[in-house]
């Protein structure tokens, strides 16, 4: 039940409840002794005199109506909640410490209303209930018709697939570079996810080649399609450019003597960490992969498909999953790579998007892609499929 404290109505001071006396007195009445029904009666012909004249209420007499139906509402059923939510949720000068009570309740039948379509609702009262709620509020406040970045960025760090997949579909909602950077990276293996991504007019041109890298060809049609034609040409040039390279892959990337020399220290965390750096530095790729496998416990294989993506974001999580200062990871991000384009990483950007990115946040992206691309790859073994791998950035 929401939990607002309210302080007393006053019982006459304003034109808006000079004609209802009746029911200030049936108020005053229902909270000393009545039942929780003559309560919900009292709220609900409250809330007919509210919206029978809500147009030409002044901000003062929305104040009455709002302290009045707050007394109330901690002393209703849920039901009747719902109702009011419902009500209220449409009306742009609605109550607003009602609504950001309704829109704080546990229950989704009471806030959904609200968080879905007030307008009563700030940034800051978004922000605070997605970064707090159940992924059932984080979705309907993922189908508000406006959204800022702001809201976004909650919704996509906390959001399960299907809070990513209406984030991405809402043409009314805003997304920083980071947010696209998570969700592109959360669409691989994600073929609805990929195709909402890759139809936003606002995708940013250096994550397209990410999506194109790991999208199906279905995918790679969507965004054909949905391209304007002038550019249409890119995308194509994009596309053939990665088949190129998947046809080239023949055989298999090892890291079998990377592997056996990180294993001879991996047992000493500080000193590998130290490693790290040092390979990533001295540009040794196959140490660096090797590296990260030991002290991030994910298989080589994922750490070298993270490595090889043409954006850094993947790689930079893994980076902050484990806990590597700006130093580390910049390097681990610069180590040049084969049939991957060079990154502009010494951006104060980048910077700025590591520091922000928090070791817990990095630590559950890692496990929801890790399992993702675990079944991705049971259901390719499943299938028959084979998936050849690219070697030209070379082999340990």
């Amino acid at each position: 039940m929401p939990t607002c404290a309210r302080s007393g109505a006053a019982t006459g001071t304003t034109a808006v409840m000079s004609s209802p006396q009746s029911l200030i007195d049936d108020l005053e009445s229902a909270l000393r002794n009545g039942s929780t029904e003559r309560r919900t009666e009292i709220m609900r012909r409250v809330a007919d005199l509210f919206l029978g004249g809500c147009d030409d209420y002044s901000e003062a007499e929305v104040a009455l109506f709002d302290d009045v139906i707050g007394r109330l509402i901690s002393h209703i059923e849920h039901r009747a909640l719902a109702q009011l939510s419902h009500r209220l949720a449409p009306i742009a000068n609605a109550p607003a410490r009602v609504i950001g009570c309704l829109a704080r309740d546990d229950d989704i039948a009471v806030s959904g209303p609200v968080l879905k379509q007030s307008e009563r609702l700030s940034d800051a009262d978004l922000v605070e209930i997605a970064g707090s709620k159940s992924q059932q509020h984080l979705l309907k406040i993922a189908a508000r018709a406006r959204l800022n970045e702001v809201v976004t960025d909650v919704l996509v760090d906390r959001g399960d697939s299907e809070v990513a997949n209406e984030v991405a579909t809402n043409a009314g909602a805003r997304l920083s570079n980071s947010a696209f950077s998570k969700l592109v990276m959360w669409a691989d293996g994600d073929e609805r996810l990929a195709t909402a991504v890759a139809g936003r007019p606002d995708l940013p041109p250096h994550l397209i080649r990410q999506l194109l890298v790991r999208a199906t060809d279905k995918v790679r049609e969507h965004m054909l399609a949905a391209t304007h034609p002038d550019a249409q040409d890119e995308i194509k040039k994009v596309i053939a450019d990665i088949s190129g390279q998947i046809n080239k892959a023949v055989t298999p990337r090892y890291y079998a003597e990377a592997k056996l020399l990180v294993r001879s220290f991996s047992q000493d965390t500080a000193h590998t960490r130290r490693k790290l750096l040092e390979f990533a530095d001295a540009y040794r790729l196959g140490e660096t992969v090797a590296a990260l496998s030991a002290l991030s416990g994910m298989s080589v294989d994922l750490v070298d498909r993270l490595i090889h993506d043409p954006g850094h974001y993947g790689i930079m999580i893994l980076c902050k999953a484990i806990g590597s200062d700006w130093r580390t990871a910049h390097a681990v991000m610069s180590i040049p790579r084969k049939g991957v384009e060079p990154r502009s990483l010494v951006t104060e950007d980048v910077y700025e998007e590591y520091h922000r990115l928090s070791v817990g946040t990095a630590q559950r992206l890692l496990r929801f892609w890790q399992v993702r691309q675990m079944k991705t790859a049971e259901n390719e073994l499943d299938d028959g499929v084979i998936v050849p791998r690219d070697v030209n950035a070379g082999a340990a």
